[in-house]
């Protein structure tokens, strides 16, 4: 029988869990998702392989606890920024650089591991990890829809913006690079509100 280390066996699980969690995402950042294994988390963590499965089903079920917390961290802070005083292209600006900032993050790599991890998940997952991106996503449509631009046009518009962002964020950063972003951003914009 293991050694419990809490006062409960819940507040032990607890905690094994969240080592368990600990250590995938260190090693995913250390070595990319792909290349980490169930047996590489154990080691880490000090239980043999087959304890992980108590506490998750296989790795992906690991990034999709992470990319949850991300996605709500994200859904609040675009909101934060996105109803923040300052005219619409103000808000969008501090958005966009945000983002822009976000995705160059050693983290994020993570976020780009999840196309890979959701053939793994279950529907149910899949549909809540979709449902946070789209929470990051609905300040800057439910913005753009009150400067007068319908909900498909606004949706529309939203998708552009973030392509752009994503767009921007693969090639080396640069003033003139941003310029350049906020002038598409502000073509965008044109006869908006």
């Amino acid at each position: 029988m293991p050694r419990i280390s809490a006062d409960t066996v819940a507040e032990h699980v607890a905690q094994q869990e969240e080592a368990v969690f600990a250590a995938a995402i260190r090693l995913f950042l250390e070595r990319g998702y792909a290349d980490v294994g169930l047996g590489d988390i154990a080691l880490a963590v000090g239980l043999k392989r087959t304890s992980l499965y108590r506490y998750f089903p296989d790795k992906a079920h690991i990034l999709a606890r992470w990319l949850r917390r991300e996605l709500d961290a994200e859904a609040a802070t675009s909101a934060r920024l996105l109803g923040a005083d300052g005219d619409v292209a103000e808000r969008i600006g501090r958005w966009v650089d945000h983002q822009v900032a976000y995705a160059r993050r050693p983290e994020h790599a993570l976020v780009r591991a999840a196309p890979e991890a959701e053939r793994a998940l279950d529907d149910a997952t899949r549909a809540e990890l979709a449902d946070g991106h789209r929470r990051v996503l609905a300040p800057l449509a439910d913005l753009l829809r009150a400067t007068g631009l319908g909900a498909a046009e606004a949706a529309a518009t939203t998708t552009l913006l973030f392509g752009l962002v994503r767009a921007a964020v693969d090639v080396e950063p640069s003033a003139a690079l941003r310029r350049r972003l906020f002038a598409a951003i502000d073509g965008l914009l044109a006869g908006a509100g």
